[in-house]
This record gives C-alpha cells, structure tokens and sequence, in this order.
C-alpha cells in the first residue's frame, strides 16, 4: 500500500514556515511514496522540490503568530480541505498539523526531531538562480499590525535609500504588510519564485526582523537585519544553515536611525 503524507494547513507567519516547517517536510517526505502540502498559494515554491502535490489554502483574515493563527482551528480547516479536494483517508494515510519541533527558534538546524516514529534532521536547500536579476539592494518595509511598534518609520527608509546611493532599489512582501518608497521598484506581491532570484542576486537586504529577512539568509543573500538582542542566535546560527552572512544590530532594539545602519553596513562591508 503506497504511504501518504499530507501536511499542513500552514497557517502560521512566514518566516516560521521557512524554518520550523518546510525543510522538515522535505526531510520527512524521504520516509514516504508521496507527500501533499496545503499552504497558502505564494508559498507553492517552497515545495516545488519534494512535494508530489501542492493544495492551496489561503486562510481568512487573520493574525498570524509563529506557527499558528489566532481564532483558527486547523482541524476543522484539514477536514474541509480534504473533502473539497476529494482526498480519502485511509490506513495508508498520515497526517501531520503544523506543530513545534523541538523549541524553534532556539532549535538548531542541526538537531534531529522526533516526528511521529520519525527522527528527522530539516533539510534546507539553497532557493534562487543566479545572474538572473540586476538589483542592488532590496527592502523589506515591514508594515504589519502583529508588533506594529516594530514597523520603522518610512523617513528611516527613504534616509536609508538617499545613504545608499543607488537607483536599483526593489521593494518585496505582501501589498497588505509591506510598503514603498518613492525611490524604489516595487516588487511587493511578485510570486515567490522570482523573489528568490532576486534576493540571490542582490548585494544585500535591508530590514526588522521578519519572514522576507529570513528569506534571503535561504536564498545567499548578505542581509543586515535589526531586532532586539533575543533574536541574534536565530540570525547567526540556528536559523541560518547555509552561513549566510548577516550583519545583526540590535544596540538599538527595532529603531536604529538610518545613519547608524549605513555606516554600520558600510564598515561591515568593507572588512
């Protein structure tokens, strides 16, 4: 009889899907014939790899929070999904909800998991292809309301982009928690895919701490990030398997001035 992982939904905040779910899938899916992921659409890329079938799920509105969404219950979502896209179960059948694996994001990518009967070490692969896009630099403009006094003012950006002195300056996230500044391309809401080339391609990212940030330590790309000071060992080691390098602030907590940031990169990049 042919096993069958089916997991998901994936209802959590992006960056916890980066690290504390899809490269345990990839790993895991080793372990069966076939694997089905339901997550929201613009993460289908994350799963091109290993998954032999990719169910969308876009949530209702919602305050994602690490992995799970306020006022949601996946159960319920899981038995919906399966019906309406006429998935049986059957002994052959496993399911896996999203879940904590260890205690990320102080788990390091090292770490063998137990999932089910399962050990499990997450296998992380390198996204993006290169020579295929000509930015210099991209933003993150985080604009969420979860922790909205983490948002950095648009000024700061604008400082920060008039600092930079290049013309080539994208934009990326969601239209909905994300901004733009006059000065710079926005590539908010372009599919995933092509946000991996981007981010591979780039000479650095720029940002709080957020999904897109943990993106591009997965795509190759230099990123300079500032948070407070418990989010370092994330940044730097267990949240980072490819060594990616990062330039991590936090004397500031989530408010450096731009100045700072500048001259800060500038000196990082030169050493």
């Amino acid at each position: 009889m042919k096993r069958t992982l089916i997991a998901g939904p994936w209802v959590g905040e992006f960056g916890w899907e980066l690290f504390a779910w899809q490269a345990y899938l990839r790993s895991l899916s080793t372990k069966f014939e076939k694997t089905i992921v339901i997550s929201r659409s613009n993460s289908a890329a994350l799963y091109e790899d290993f998954a032999d079938e990719f169910v969308v799920f876009d949530p209702p509105d919602g305050l994602a929070d690490a992995f799970f969404m306020h006022g949601f219950n996946p159960n319920i979502a899981l038995r919906d999904i399966l019906k309406d896209n006429n998935i049986n179960l059957d002994s052959s059948v496993a399911l896996l909800l999203p879940r904590r694996f260890g205690y990320p994001p102080q788990t390091d990518y090292l770490e063998e998991i137990q999932i089910g009967a399962h050990g499990v070490v997450p296998k992380y692969i390198q996204f993006g292809k290169p020579n295929t896009e000509s930015y210099d630099y991209v933003f993150h403009i985080r604009n969420r309301q979860l922790r909205k006094e983490d948002n950095w003012s648009l000024k700061n950006w604008e400082i920060l982009a008039e600092l930079l002195g290049s013309d080539k300056v994208a934009c990326i996230g969601t239209t909905t928690e994300s901004a733009i500044i006059p000065r710079a391309t926005d590539l908010r809401g372009t599919p995933l895919n092509k946000v991996f080339n981007l981010l591979r391609n780039a000479k650095a990212t720029f940002g709080p701490s957020s999904g897109p940030m943990h993106l591009a330590s997965l795509c190759g790309c230099p990123h300079v990030v500032w948070s407070r000071k418990e989010n370092f060992l994330r940044y730097t080691r267990t949240w980072n398997p490819l060594g990616t390098p990062v330039l991590f602030d936090s004397n500031h907590s989530w408010h450096p001035t731009p100045e700072y940031i500048y001259t800060e990169f500038t000196k990082w990049r030169e050493a």
